[in-house]
């Protein structure tokens, strides 16, 4: 079997850190696959960490959707490459990938990553043509129920509910945390609060820092560390300066070793307003790391009742209290990280998902 996965960038993103794990699996286990981007390859960040496994990326770039160019390279890759399976991820790959079924007539299994539309990226005719192409593809797999319930209205029919995965934890020792810390700027006393995210309006990093804000006034020896860029960098960076934070807030930018960063960490907050499943939510799990974060699409689900403390979203101060009030009580903590550890392991783990994956596409090549 030759398994081609198609995404619109290899940059730093839920949906592309977890084509790494998907590549990790996959050369682990001797299956042929290949991957193709269609932005520039000087957008795919991530792109040397997944050939860097032995999996060869292509990189398909076009000023609009529908290039003509791009479109007929594309269908010349997958005929020359005899694929079985074409596994689809976010909307221009959705579409393209529905395209390239209807003309090589290889068929396409399509992956749903957030619940419903982002309203920032919406278009009538391109949500239009992505619904056409879902709607016809062999599989649809939604990340969480929740991503399910958000789409089956749209899209009429069943899909396949496979939760996202990631690898196991990084397990540091004192003095391998100890050097991270200090390479952030924080030192062991510190008890360090971490988000993980592109910096947009929709995850709501605005937010976290009114309610760290708060938090930093009662306890003044929090700091919070924040990996990820985007676009609202500067006015968030601007937000620091006006709050009086920038010795106690450290924006690190987009970071290769997250895993790592969250051991070396005390707790994982989010205060966004639209996910599916988050890839960072999981990986803070599998650290080990108490959570408190907002209730958006699988977050209850994950998190469950031990992990950590779920609040709504666009409310600072609830979001304030629940960090507060568990930094009050350290055997909380410790027994919410263990749980939360336990739970990733048990229900999120990369080999359980990747063999899911592998079923389903040797159910659909067989047909």
């Amino acid at each position: 079997m030759r398994v081609l996965q198609i995404i619109d960038s290899l940059r730093y993103g839920g949906a592309q850190k977890l084509m790494v794990t998907y590549a990790g699996q996959a050369a682990a286990r001797g299956v042929d696959v290949s991957v193709v981007a269609l932005s520039s390859r000087e957008l795919m960040p991530l792109a040397p960490q997944i050939e860097a496994l032995g999996i060869p990326v292509a990189s398909f770039p076009a000023d609009k959707l529908f290039s003509m160019s791009r479109l007929s390279s594309l269908i010349k890759f997958v005929r020359d490459g005899k694929f079985s399976v074409i596994h689809s991820h976010l909307t221009y790959a959705n579409i393209l990938s529905g395209i390239v079924n209807v003309v090589t007539g290889v068929p396409v299994v399509s992956s749903l990553h957030s619940v419903a539309l982002d309203t920032r990226h919406s278009h009538p005719v391109r949500d239009r043509m992505e619904w056409l192409a879902l709607r016809r593809a062999a599989r649809v797999i939604a990340v969480g129920r929740s991503v399910e319930e958000a789409y089956s209205k749209l899209l009429h029919r069943r899909m396949e509910v496979i939760p996202n995965a990631v690898n196991s934890g990084v397990i540091l020792s004192t003095q391998e945390r100890d050097a991270i810390r200090k390479g952030i700027g924080c030192d062991s006393s510190k008890f360090i609060l971490i988000s993980v995210g592109r910096l947009s309006p929709d995850k709501c990093f605005d937010d976290l820092l009114r309610s760290f804000d708060i938090i930093h006034k009662q306890r003044p020896e929090t700091v919070l560390v924040v990996a990820g860029d985007g676009i609202e960098r500067a006015s968030l960076e601007a937000q620091t300066k006006a709050l009086g934070l920038t010795d106690s807030v450290f924006w690190l930018g987009m970071r290769d070793d997250i895993p790592a960063l969250l051991s070396a960490s005390d707790m994982f907050v989010s205060a966004s307003k639209r996910e599916g499943l988050p890839i960072a939510i999981l990986e803070a799990m599998m650290a080990g790391l108490p959570l408190v974060v907002t209730n958006v699409g699988e977050s209850a689900a994950v998190v469950g009742e031990e992990a950590g403390v779920l609040i709504e979203p666009l409310q600072p101060d609830v979001l304030a209290s629940a960090v507060l009030s568990f930094i009050a009580d350290p055997a909380r903590l410790k027994i919410a990280g263990e749980k939360a550890r336990q739970r990733a392991e048990a229900n999120y783990g990369a080999e359980a998902w990747f063999s899911r994956l592998l079923d389903l596409y040797n159910e659909i090549s067989r047909h």
